[in-house]
């Protein structure tokens, strides 16, 4: 039987917001988080000092999100067994993670123009169809999701229960 935790979706957004953090220190020098917080608060006139607490906070509202969407889609998937619903989730985190990948460049502009209270932006950038970091760190942060939604609960409930 599949069952939403709230403290399995909580791990997962927070391990996972953890893990793409982790990604972009090994394989950058900048960060989501720090990005921006910095943009925010420099657009939106606050103080820098605020800049961290502003960047982590929407870097963990974003995560949380796509935690619990996930979390929802595989709690309401109509499959059979558990081995069904983990092929489901991870074709599931496989998808989530290309479309978040495309959806990167206009998101964040939208986010920060809003955030730093300039609005909608008139306009948004293109998508970003790179298939390199970016797509690899989303593809860790749904795999990390779906240990946590879909595999540890199925080792932890045999079907049936």
């Amino acid at each position: 039987m599949k069952r939403f935790t709230v403290v399995g979706w909580l791990c997962a957004g927070v391990v996972g917001s953890l893990s793409f953090w982790l990604f972009q220190i090994l394989t950058g020098d900048s960060t989501i988080p720090q990005f921006m917080g910095e943009q925010i608060a420099a657009q939106g006139g606050y103080a820098a000092r605020w800049a961290p607490l502003i960047g982590w906070g929407v870097h963990l509202g974003v995560s949380l999100s796509y935690a619990l969407l996930f979390a929802v889609i595989i709690a309401v998937l109509p499959t059979r067994s558990s081995a069904a619903t983990l092929g489901a989730g991870l074709i599931l985190a496989a998808v989530l993670g290309w479309i978040t990948t495309l959806l990167t460049t206009p998101a964040i502009t939208a986010t920060i123009r809003i955030l730093s209270g300039q609005g909608f932006p008139a306009e948004l950038p293109g998508l970003n169809t790179g298939g390199d970091l970016p797509l690899y760190n989303h593809l860790l942060f749904f795999g990390v999701v779906w240990v946590f939604t879909a595999l540890v609960p199925a080792l932890v409930w045999p079907p049936g229960d």
